[in-house]
């Protein structure tokens, strides 16, 4: 009984941090629940909310909540109400963190010093609709640890010369609405979890999911598959002619998970100790030590063995030109040490990805011109992609040596060579499309042609822009043939 309830006692844990004692007072003077745990910061800043984040970590909160006031960064946003947050970037590093899914949710921004400036709102709008000084740190504590994050913030001012009598003048008023919302919050966690341990019928269900588990998912982003699987598929249906066998197509997508694990980890041990100093990736599985040099190897050699038992069955022409894919995917993660054009490694490795699938289905090395341009949009949809994504490192690739197209440009410079490599993958999957043929193949062209578009509207941010969106704009690409006819 002891056991189950010291238990019951940290499944229920929940943090909440504000940053200031006047935003959590109202909260406060309506008594904490139990199995609730209350920090306030020392002092405003991200720092600060960093330092009391771990805090409710180590006192074993299984869920944090950041609660208080923010301002507008959209005018049309009301004054008084109380918003939970999807996303949270930094002004610094344009980087963001996902912290909820649902409708009406806001992204929020983080800032170090508090914005009453049009000028400053106006670029920060282009992130988000909120902004507040503590929101990231306490996202990116939580991604750290894996466990929920939940922002809630209140509307006080919107970010203008009126912002600061707005705050002192709305801020208690304001709190309060956040407590209501925070007690509505905290009840539905509680029943949940509580839900959760009455329904267990033993010990074993009281068990949280595998940590290593969990590390090894974040390690590896199988998710991320999705950019290689479509292609493959389309290659093997030039090389079939229509829909390929199920047994070639399972072996072939094997083959993709496989190839993608190992080169994956291989990206991950090659750059540990850039991954550790750049605020962005430090919380990277190798470079923050939650998984270890043995267990990163582990994971590549286990990718291996799938691709090459997939190779091994697709038959000895496949698997006799099996190393060849592996090199590029391999060595591309080392080509920002010496180029800013290693955004085209990771494009080799894509493009490799319908030529492979194709000789699976065919075992020829004849390819038609629909495989070539099929490849060459794949070149140079990711490597269009890539560089976008590395806006987001420029500062510190410029302080740390690394190459990029970003750091050697600019921003601006940066996305005009993305749009002319994307001009160029447009251009080829039109060619793709009028060689294949097809309606619903040419709905699946003007997709890929909005994803393109929406790759460069500054108010999303750099992540999302590199995936999902990037994602859709090849999805769409390989749909093209995959719809065909």
């Amino acid at each position: 009984m002891l056991f189950l309830d010291s238990l019951q006692k940290k499944v229920h844990m929940i943090g909440i941090l504000f940053a200031t004692q006047m935003e959590a007072q109202p909260f406060l003077d309506r008594g904490v629940p139990e199995g609730v745990v209350v920090e306030i910061s020392e002092e405003m800043g991200l720092e600060a909310a960093r330092i009391a984040s771990e805090k409710l970590v180590e006192q074993g909160c299984t869920t944090i909540i950041n609660a208080g006031v923010c301002g507008a960064l959209n005018n049309r946003l009301e004054r008084g109400a109380v918003y939970r947050v999807s996303m949270v970037s930094i002004e610094a590093l344009k980087a963001a963190v996902n912290v909820g899914v649902g409708i009406g949710l806001k992204r929020l921004v983080s800032v170090e010093e508090p914005v009453f400036e049009p000028a400053r709102k106006k670029e920060l709008s282009k992130y988000g609709e909120l902004v507040d000084m503590e929101g990231y740190a306490v996202a990116r504590v939580c991604e750290a640890h894996e466990i929920p994050c939940i922002l809630i913030k209140g509307v006080t001012d919107f970010g203008d010369g009126n912002g600061k009598e707005d705050i002192q003048k709305h801020i208690t008023p304001v709190s309060e609405t956040v407590a209501d919302a925070l007690f509505q919050i905290v009840d539905g966690a509680s029943s949940s979890a509580a839900d959760e341990l009455d329904g267990g019928s033993g010990a074993t269900e009281l068990e949280a999911p595998s940590t290593l588990w969990k590390k090894l998912h974040s390690f590896t982003k199988v998710e991320h598959t999705v950019f290689s699987l479509p292609l493959l598929f389309a290659g093997a249906w030039i090389g079939a002619g229509g829909m390929p066998s199920v047994k070639a197509l399972l072996l072939i997508a094997l083959a993709g998970v496989g190839a993608r694990t190992f080169g994956m980890a291989v990206n991950r041990i090659f750059d540990r100790d850039i991954d550790a100093e750049n605020p962005r990736t430090k919380n990277r599985e190798l470079a923050s030590g939650t998984l270890s040099m043995a267990q990163g190897v582990g994971v590549a050699a286990v990718g291996l063995v799938l691709y090459f038992l997939a190779c091994w069955f697709l038959g000895p022409v496949v698997f006799k030109l099996s190393l060849f894919p592996l090199i590029p995917l391999a060595v591309y993660s080392l080509l920002k040490r010496f180029t800013p054009l290693c955004h085209y490694g990771i494009g080799v490795c894509l493009a490799v990805a319908p030529i492979g699938a194709f000789i699976a289905v065919t075992n020829s090395l004849s390819f038609p011109p629909a495989l070539i341009l099929l490849a060459a949009f794949a070149f140079f949809w990711i490597s269009g992609f890539d560089i976008i994504y590395a806006l987001m490192d420029i500062e510190f690739d410029r302080a740390n040596g690394v190459r990029s197209v970003p750091a050697a440009l600019g921003p601006r410079g940066a996305q005009l060579v993305a749009a002319f490599t994307h001009m160029i993958s447009f251009a080829a999957l039109v060619l793709l499309w009028m060689t294949v043929g097809g309606t619903a193949s040419f709905i699946a062209l003007l997709v890929s042609a909005g994803a393109f578009g929406a790759g460069y509207v500054q108010s999303i941010p750099v992540p999302v822009r590199f995936f999902p969106i990037s994602a859709i704009a090849g999805i769409a690409g390989a749909c093209v043939v995959l719809l065909a006819g």
